[in-house]
Formats: structure tokens, C-alpha cells, sequence
């Protein structure tokens, strides 16, 4: 998983804790790893996470903005998730991942 910027930073668009968590924009790499951490943990989250860089590259590069489901496989991305109206059929990546297990 990439963590990429904040989708709903409290002192940017604030959402309250319909997001689950009230979280502030990065202003350096240290915010958004402390984040990420905080994540892992309140979420037991298992799988690795890396973050992006504070200019974004990941997040631009592949419209993640704000969110997208990829899955990559040495080095190679497998499947990226279509977005329609702001949302995708989770279904779809479940099937994928079906397919490939």
C-alpha cells in the first residue's frame, strides 16, 4: 500500500471523524510516516506500507487522489481499479485477486 496525501486533512477539507480519524496535511515526510504508522496500527494492518514523497509522485503519476486499488507484482502493476463517479466496484478487485489465488 502507498500512503499518499491527505484526502480529507482537517485543516484543509474537513470532514470530522466520518473518515474515521482527524488527521492534518503533511508538512514533511515525518507527518505523513507518522500517519501511515498510526494507520498500520489503529487498523492491524498487515500488509507493507510505503509513503509517498512530499511532492506527490505516486499520487499524481497515477491518479491515486482519493484512492484507487493497484495491485503490483514484481515490479510490474496487475491491475489497476476503475474509478466512476468517485467510487469503484470493489467487487471487481476482489475477482482479480480471485482469478490470480
Amino acid at each position: 500500500m502507498v500512503y499518499i496525501s491527505e484526502a480529507h486533512a482537517a485543516d484543509i477539507w474537513p470532514i470530522g471523524l466520518s473518515a474515521g480519524v482527524i488527521n492534518y496535511k503533511h508538512r514533511n515526510i515525518s507527518d505523513r510516516i507518522n500517519c501511515a504508522k498510526n494507520m498500520k496500527k489503529e487498523h492491524h494492518f498487515n500488509m507493507s506500507v510505503v509513503v509517498d514523497s512530499m511532492n506527490n509522485t505516486f499520487r499524481d503519476t497515477f491518479a491515486a487522489w482519493p484512492f484507487r486499488a493497484f495491485i503490483v507484482k514484481n515490479d510490474v502493476i496487475q491491475y489497476i481499479s476503475n474509478i466512476s463517479d468517485s467510487e469503484y466496484n470493489i467487487l471487481e478487485l476482489y475477482q482479480f485477486l480471485g482469478d490470480k489465488m
